[in-house]
């Protein structure tokens, strides 16, 4: 166990408590006007509350320690130099200095740069420099990723970056996290307005460099307490993530969501089933943050069933690929009775729609859009609205979508509309009631052969029904006839034929629709978000180098 009874109870009854405290003034405020608005004020009411807690490293924070450890950091940075606006990099695995950071920036009124975890020399150069970040925050490496050295290597080459700041060593060139840390805090906060950018989170990047969305503090709380309201949280609840903070589902939806509620986030420094076990039992956590890929590993890992879960009552699963069928069987064998599917994407300020956590369709659909939100569904040629029940591109608009991509006017044409409709790149349609759909994944990922239009996530949902089906990718691939052609990666449970799976598939779905190529995988391609990355697959396949199940279907 991580944690024993006697901690945990004390932490509920002193998150009740602050419930019983905060409950009426809250329902009158739905939400905070700033992330530095929240934090104080949690920290006035709920002082002795648990905010933060990591298990592995045995660190807990009240919501009056995540405040003041805020105000000294900031102290510390603005005694640097650092002013509003500025950029600040944070560069770290989840670990309990990350949210102190965030608060931080949000109190001095800097722009938060979170950095993902998996980047290299060559990404790093290019997001510190595209950002023109003044300063970081780093561990010294996480794993076998030596961030400093990558910095240091870096540091002539990167003009705008004056200021790097190191936690747990002490080196040349660095400050020290711990000694900012006992800098007074500053003597007055600047003024931060609800409609400053607080965030400019970069995007996946699953193809080409990433793009920074620059995101308000009014768009990212209202995401944040939208998700939050819809899952009914209370600040009894525990809330885990397999998601690296530096993800907007981690820093925005994770952590804004349980600090405008007064629920304690349970932090994990990577995923694996095992050590989620381990948390979810030892914290008795109530709410989960997963990927399709999360939750049917956990689901089909050999040591779940001797691990008592039953502390969760609901958590959200997010991807183009979410599987109704899986999170019907989470929902009944963890068990996670009130899981839901949700769909978002970093340019919303993660989440545009959620159900409620008793929707009885909240494993079909992702639900009504948050409230502030407006979703239409359009044609991808013409751009006309479409019709209940008709698929399309999911378009979104409100206070949510981003400002625009930062210092990238083009992209930003390309994707937000003159009226403010954000272009989400993903198909779907509404059904009667408007709850969202999610239905054929990326647009980037519809496969034209023929000039028919094929959906991957229909073949792919298929595909999971069979026995011998662990998990299985579909993409296009060139074809000098048809112009594409199916492709499937699929991992298997034991050993198949090819044929069998497109017999499989030829009795439910028109011929064109079924495989004319099939891959054999242990592992996919993912991003750091948990999704497949079909671009890569299609690379791999192009190039032969993806290990080909038993021999190809013929094209017909």
């Amino acid at each position: 166990m991580l944690s024993d009874s006697l901690f945990i109870w004390r932490s509920c009854a002193l998150n009740y408590l602050l419930w019983s405290q905060v409950g009426e003034t809250r329902s009158l405020n739905p939400f905070f006007f700033t992330s530095a608005d929240a934090l104080a004020w949690m920290a006035k009411r709920g002082s002795e509350a648990i905010a933060l807690r990591f298990p592995e490293s045995s660190q807990t924070l009240t919501f009056s320690d995540w405040h003041a450890y805020s105000l000294r950091l900031a102290g510390g940075l603005m005694s640097l130099g650092l002013r509003p606006g500025d950029h600040l990099a944070l560069l770290a695995e989840n670990r309990v200095e990350w949210p102190v950071v965030q608060g931080a920036a949000a109190l001095m009124g800097a722009v938060l740069v979170p950095l993902n975890t998996h980047y290299r020399r060559h990404d790093l150069k290019f997001v510190l420099e595209q950002s023109r970040a003044r300063a970081i925050v780093l561990s010294p490496r996480f794993r076998c990723n030596e961030y400093l050295a990558h910095v240091d290597a870096l540091r002539a080459s990167l003009p705008s970056l004056e200021f790097v700041v190191l936690f747990d060593e002490k080196a040349p060139g660095c400050s020290s996290y711990s000694e900012l840390l006992e800098s007074a805090p500053p003597d007055r906060l600047p003024e931060v307005k609800p409609g400053d950018v607080a965030s400019l989170q970069y995007t996946s990047g699953t193809t080409g460099f990433p793009k920074g969305a620059l995101l308000t503090h009014e768009g990212m709380l209202k995401n944040a307490w939208g998700t939050a309201s819809r899952l009914g949280l209370k600040p009894t609840d525990r809330w885990t993530s397999i998601i690296p903070l530096f993800h907007c589902a981690g820093c925005i939806m994770n952590l804004l969501g349980c600090l405008q509620t007064g629920a304690c986030y349970v932090g994990v420094s990577h995923f694996d089933p095992e050590l989620m076990f381990q948390i979810i039992e030892g914290e008795r956590c109530t709410v989960l943050t997963g990927v399709p890929t999360s939750y049917l590993a956990m689901l089909e890992h050999p040591e779940r069933g001797r691990h008592d879960l039953s502390s969760l009552r609901t958590g959200t699963c997010g991807g183009a690929d979410t599987d109704a069928e899986i999170l019907r069987r989470c929902a009944e064998s963890f068990p996670i009775p009130n899981v839901v599917q949700v769909y978002g994407q970093t340019e919303s300020s993660t989440l545009i729609a959620c159900p409620r956590f008793d929707d009885p369709k909240r494993f079909e659909t992702a639900g009504e859009p948050l409230e502030g939100y407006a979703v239409r569904i359009t044609d991808v040629a013409s751009g006309k609205v479409l019709s209940a029940g008709e698929t399309g591109q999911i378009e979104a608009r409100g206070a949510m979508v981003m400002r625009g991509y930062f210092d990238d006017e083009k992209a930003t044409a390309e994707t937000i509309t003159e009226d403010g409709w954000l272009k989400t790149g993903d198909l779907g349609y509404l059904d009667p009631d408007g709850r969202l759909v999610i239905a054929g994944g990326r647009l980037r990922d519809l496969i034209i052969r023929g000039g028919e239009n094929i959906y991957p996530v229909e073949i792919e949902n298929l595909l999971r029904t069979h026995p011998c089906v662990s998990e299985v990718a579909v993409f296009g691939v060139k074809d000098r006839y048809y112009g594409e052609v199916v492709a499937a990666a699929v991992k298997l449970r034991e050993p198949l034929e090819a044929s069998a799976l497109a017999e499989h598939c030829a009795t439910a779905i028109a011929k064109f629709k079924v495989p004319a190529k099939w891959y054999s995988v242990d592992d996919f391609p993912m991003t750091s978000s948990g999704k497949v990355r079909k671009v890569a697959l299609r690379e791999l396949a192009e190039q032969g180098r993806l290990e080909v199940l038993k021999r190809d279907i013929q094209s017909s």
